[in-house]
């Protein structure tokens, strides 16, 4: 009998433990995207790049570029949002650098678009999706 009392208590200490850890647990039910869409927006769609345009699709955890004027698709990351609230995606690295989508919320409505070489574009989403 005294063979089994140490696992014994072992195992009804851990059960103990479990369900007093398990009653500080509370559930928060998950958050629905339909709940967040007021709050912010996403960095998706048909969007005015100076004189061009772009489509931009997320793709995991990233954001594939593709522009009118031009072949292939570039990939943009998030980088940063700024004390000023501006948001920031960047490409993957490039010869001259980094281009960059600046914009001014996160609403991604409106914009510039810095290419690597420093030239900036107007950036604008365009309405007609």
């Amino acid at each position: 009998m005294q063979k089994y009392f140490l696992p014994i208590t072992i195992y009804l200490f851990t059960a103990s433990c479990g369900i007093s850890c398990a009653q500080d647990i509370h559930a928060t039910p998950p958050v629905l995207s339909s709940q967040t869409s007021s709050v912010s927006s996403e960095f998706e769609g048909l969007y005015k790049v100076g004189n061009t345009s772009c489509t931009v699709s997320p793709i995991k955890m990233a954001f594939e570029v593709k522009w009118t004027k031009g072949n292939g698709v570039m990939i943009f990351f998030f980088d940063k949002k700024t004390s000023d609230g501006k948001v920031i995606f960047v490409s993957e690295q490039l010869v001259k650098g980094r281009d960059k989508f600046v914009f001014e919320d996160d609403r991604y409505n409106v914009g510039v678009f810095i290419r690597a070489d420093g030239k900036v574009f107007a950036v604008e989403k365009s309405r007609d999706q």
